[in-house]
């Protein structure tokens, strides 16, 4: 089968498409003919092993050979030892870790969900990663009822579905902030006020939130604290640089640190896709209440390409490999 790997730490340069066996699932796993991959910041977090504390857990010197491609999305094919649920045939999505970006891929079955019959491969593809965890962010910072919510990084992959998540969980007011050749975007998925950052200091926006969703954590936790109202909480999803010691993780320490001297909450946001959580999101996909952004579709062979404008962090929505 087709499968872009890699065996060494680097950019997406050292990616290769190649021939490689099929794998086969194990216990509690499946095995997934590919329609489409979902391409995330945790994949190239992982493969140029940045932060280097993430080499810990994938390897110090060398990651092994390893497939691109965290989220997909596509038919399943074979069935392994213990599944109950998942049967071959059945169009699934879901969190993989590795492996997307090939023709077939392994999952554990406790990690993926059925695909509703009203979206496609690339639209589920999509979803995983970013819609959990905006979901996740949002509840275990109390969830969004009667409250007033802004999220910062609004048109990015979480962003775009913290935005949109709010509305269906009940918040009164939904702001956003992102550049304003992405403001039509993200009011059309529902924010009531969209906050150009080129052009206006959301801290100086005027008016304040219950709950601040911070996806790109470039404004600290003590200017935030004048729009965040008493009793709020901030949601802090890591940030843009941070550096090859932390990366993403300093936007996170940094709001831990201040937070006693803002006095406001912060919860660092980190949930896992699971069936249970990625049926539900699939039931709002089935309804519209919320949907995937796709700024491009690529052709497997342009993994390494589309890798590398992820990497540039000005994606509207998210990147898809259309690997069938």
């Amino acid at each position: 089968m087709r499968a872009v790997t890699y065996s060494k730490y680097g950019g997406p340069e050292t990616h290769r498409l190649r021939d490689v066996p099929i794998p086969e699932p194990g216990e509690g796993e499946v095995r997934i003919r590919v329609r489409a991959a979902g391409l995330n910041p945790w994949d190239w977090h992982i493969y140029r092993g940045d932060p280097w504390l993430a080499r810990f857990s994938f390897g110090l010197r060398s990651p092994g050979t390893r497939v691109v491609g965290a989220d997909a999305a596509g038919e399943v094919d074979a069935v392994g030892a213990g599944v109950a649920g998942p049967a071959v045939g059945d169009r699934v999505f879901g969190f993989l870790g590795f492996g997307g970006c090939a023709d077939y891929a392994i999952a554990e079955a406790s990690k993926i969900a059925r695909t509703p019959d009203s979206i496609t491969d690339a639209e589920a593809a999509a979803v995983p990663i970013a819609a959990i965890t905006a979901l996740g962010g949002l509840e275990d910072g109390g969830g969004c009822e009667g409250r007033r919510v802004l999220v910062i990084g609004a048109s990015g992959g979480v962003g775009h579905f913290a935005v949109q998540i709010a509305r269906v969980l009940g918040a009164s007011r939904v702001a956003a902030v992102c550049s304003g050749r992405n403001a039509s975007m993200v009011a059309l998925l529902g924010a009531d006020r969209v906050v150009d950052y080129t052009r206006e200091d959301v801290a100086a926006c005027g008016e304040t939130f219950d709950v601040i969703y911070d996806t790109v954590g470039t404004t600290s936790l003590p200017r935030l604290r004048r729009i965040l109202a008493p009793g709020g909480v901030h949601l802090a999803a890591g940030g843009l640089g941070g550096g090859p010691l932390l990366g993403p993780a300093w936007a996170i320490y940094r709001a831990k640190a201040l937070a006693p001297l803002a006095r406001r909450r912060v919860v660092v946001v980190g949930t896992e896709p699971s069936s249970e959580n990625l049926a539900r999101v699939a039931g709002w996909l089935a309804e519209g209440r919320v949907r995937p952004v796709i700024q491009a579709a690529v052709p497997l062979e342009r993994t390494a390409e589309a890798l590398a404008a992820l990497e540039r962090q000005h994606v509207a929505g998210k990147l898809v490999v259309a690997v069938a």
